[in-house]
């Protein structure tokens, strides 16, 4: 990711300010892939499916609602970077925003797939 695509990552990052992230992820990374896009960089939306990554600290309502296997979350793909704003809902002590690589993102799900 480019100084130009990180500068609206953290712009972004600073408007939301998520205190609470849980079940947000959908419309927080269609919001930054818009002013991504907005503003001439590329950006997709990658659904996420069944957290392979041990989430023992995510927050109750995921864990209540179903197993790690079965949980759906949203990112946005930044040519090979992919930024989670919230990622917390799942790893409270995560940085934020939360930038990792696509592959590693690739790595702690069962399935990616990007949306159109």
């Amino acid at each position: 990711m480019g100084a130009g695509e990180r500068k609206i990552v953290c712009a972004q990052a600073q408007k939301s300010l998520l205190n609470e992230p849980y079940d947000f992820c959908g419309r927080a990374s269609m919001r930054l892939m818009d002013n991504l896009l907005t503003d001439g960089f590329s950006a997709r939306i990658l659904r996420c499916n069944g957290l392979k990554t041990e989430a023992l600290d995510a927050d109750a309502r995921w864990i209540k609602l179903s197993p790690q296997s079965s949980w759906v979350h949203y990112v946005v793909k930044v040519g090979e970077d992919v930024v989670d704003l919230t990622r917390r809902q799942f790893f409270p002590a995560s940085g934020y925003p939360f930038v990792q690589s696509y592959a590693a993102c690739k790595a702690e799900w069962d399935k990616l797939d990007v949306l159109e």
